[in-house]
């Protein structure tokens, strides 16, 4: 059977038409293609200008760790540790959107936080930098943390949170030596202007208070840079990358032994005053005590505290020195005077003089008999100190005791390694009084002031560094509380050397005269500080003087006690005041041996008695 011919020429049609079903097909492929290119490089071109000028590089600072501070044996008293800040991301006008609602409600469950509070800071809390963000919630626990991040992804986008690591201060003993470390605070506006702060970021902390502030330049370190990419919405995409490290603070090491700091705090408990201890040799502060004390954490709590716990007492109170202050007088007796130290003077119980319309009374009311000045110091008889004191050389307005007290440094601050030290009130002299509060210069200001009371107001820091100047034969050194400043690799940076404040003019036998005094007042079976002598090591004897001050409120008296020893070789030196705390000998001068024991390794700290010392001094 033949096969039927199909003819060429409709062949040629068939195949025609399929090529020309593929042409189409290609071509319309590719107008589209076309068509999306434009679309995308011309059509949308402002769009995607935006897009891409959305997603910047933004450069997000590391704040640095702060420095530690030590004690003498390196033994951390203040550190910081690494806590987080939680961030939200905020609209231009700060609309409170459905997102962001959201966001601060989930928020508000997680922090614990009032919703009202939240909003509020959305809406109204100044950003800290230039990328559109706020601090929500500052410092949070751990466990808060692992819950945000758990939770993360309920947060909508557009008002996303975030965490950031962020040192925060650490006071290892909580109130111990409060008053030395200080606190640390955010910066204020006012501080962002001065010259010291200039490289500062507007979130740092900085020191507010006591070391914390006075060496805050070492303390602080240099922050550092990372750098990240950000959305339109301020979000940041993808992991940041360090471009510039941050550089850690450096460390203080402080004079201040922690177990002393400690003992000294036991030992005051929940009187108000004042332990100082430190070296005659150098007047390095080995432990500076002053009660009421506060947590440095929570400084804020105590600002408005009836007891003013942030008020360092030891540096900052000024009180009467009492019967304290007749070892100083003592020098102007010897050497303004030239009176023999074997010079007696009857004491009746009182004193008087013709012409003076007043008495004054010897704290003895039946009189101690001739005294000189060995037994005037040992028995703390007022009745010399008004003779040869008040009436010699107070007459003339005190000028001339007036210049052996600043003799002394009374008169200045004693330049401690710590801001807002305060100055003394010497008593004025005759001209000064009457400018300054109009009042004539009675007589009865002269008998005051001869027994450390009236116009006569020092420092318990002012009256230690004194001392020490007569323990060592006449020296006068700053106050030191820093040692040295190491870097976070252990370099030594700056060594603080023993600096001398001044020199007490006098002769060497005036001082051996005075020392003499101070022995018996502690070791003579009659001496006021008698309560100080007695310990285990009969080779370690103590010099010291007794002081029970009047208050110008006419209150429970001040109770004074400053010692020093060895004898023969002085190396501590120790100023006890209990405010408002009665007799010197009966209330201050066993504390001063309470430490003494502590120094001498006779007892142990745990030993002390620890009654009634857990109390928040906020609440005394």
């Amino acid at each position: 059977m033949k096969q039927k011919k199909i003819p060429l020429s409709m062949k040629s049609f068939k195949v025609d038409r399929r090529i020309h079903v593929i042409l189409f097909l290609i071509a319309a492929v590719f107008t589209v293609l076309v068509f999306r290119l434009w679309t995308i490089q011309v059509y949308n071109q402002a769009d995607y200008k935006l897009a891409r000028l959305g997603n910047m590089t933004r450069e997000v600072e590391i704040q640095s760790v702060r420095g530690d501070i030590r004690d003498r044996y390196g033994r951390v008293l203040a550190r910081d540790v690494s806590n987080r800040d939680i961030w939200i991301t905020i609209n231009k006008k700060r609309e409170i959107t459905p997102a962001v609602r959201i966001s601060l409600e989930l928020l508000s469950e997680i922090l614990d936080k009032p919703y009202e509070s939240l909003e509020k800071a959305y809406r109204t809390k100044e950003r800290e930098s230039k990328r559109r963000e706020i601090r929500v919630a500052e410092r949070i626990p751990h466990h808060v943390y692992v819950t945000l991040e758990e939770r993360k992804i309920e947060f909508p986008k557009e008002a996303m949170i975030f965490a950031r690591k962020v040192p925060t201060r650490s006071y290892h003993n909580d109130t111990l030596a409060a008053h030395i470390l200080g606190y640390t605070g955010p910066i204020d506006k006012k501080e962002t202007k001065m010259e010291r702060y200039a490289k500062y970021a507007p979130y740092s902390l900085i020191g507010k208070a006591g070391i914390e502030k006075q060496y805050e330049l070492y303390l602080h370190g240099s922050d550092g840079i990372n750098k990240i990419i950000v959305d339109k919405n301020e979000i940041q995409r993808g992991a940041a990358e360090e471009i510039k490290s941050a550089i850690p603070g450096n460390n203080v090491i402080l004079n201040i032994d922690n177990d002393y700091q400690l003992a000294a705090e036991q030992i005051l408990g929940v009187s108000e005053g004042v332990i100082i201890v430190s070296d005659p040799r150098d007047n390095s502060i080995m432990a500076m005590a002053s009660n009421p004390r506060y947590h440095p954490k929570y400084y804020r709590d105590y600002l408005r505290a009836p007891n003013q716990p942030l008020f360092d007492r030891a540096i900052q109170g000024k009180y009467e020195p009492g019967s304290v202050f007749k070892i100083f007088e003592a020098f102007a007796i010897l050497e303004e005077l030239k009176i023999s130290p074997e010079y007696e003077v009857f004491c009746s119980g009182t004193w008087s003089k013709p012409g003076w319309k007043m008495k004054a009374r010897c704290h003895k009311l039946s009189g101690h008999g001739y005294m000189n000045l060995y037994d005037a110091i040992k028995l703390s008889c007022n009745v010399y100190f008004y003779t040869l004191v008040g009436e010699k050389m107070c007459v003339d307005g005190g000028r001339r005791l007036r210049k052996w007290a600043m003799e002394f440094g009374f008169e200045d601050k004693t330049g401690i390694d710590l801001p807002d030290e305060a100055t003394a009130s010497i008593f004025p002299s005759r001209e000064t009084e009457r400018h300054s509060s109009q009042r004539k210069w009675y007589h009865g200001n002269a008998i005051s002031h001869a027994i450390g009371q009236g116009g006569v107001l020092f420092t318990p820091l002012q009256v230690n560094t004194a001392l020490c100047g007569i323990a060592n034969g006449g020296t006068l050194y700053k106050p030191q509380l820093a040692q040295k400043i190491i870097s976070s690799k252990g370099e030594v940076i700056k060594t603080f050397e023993p600096e001398i404040a001044g020199k007490i003019e006098a002769s060497t036998k005036t001082f051996e005269i005075v020392q003499k005094a101070m022995w018996e007042v502690v070791n003579h079976p009659r001496g006021t500080g008698r309560r100080l002598s007695g310990f285990k090591d009969m080779n370690f004897t103590m010099a010291g003087k007794t002081g029970t001050a009047q208050p110008g409120n006419r209150g429970v008296p001040h109770a004074w006690f400053v010692c020093y020893g060895p004898f023969e070789k002085p190396e501590i030196a120790i100023t006890v005041l209990i405010v408002n705390g009665g007799h010197g000998g009966a209330v201050a001068s066993p504390l001063a041996k309470q430490f003494l024991d502590v120094y001498l390794g006779n007892v142990t700290i745990k030993d002390l008695v620890m009654a009634d010392q857990s109390v928040d001094p906020l609440l005394n």
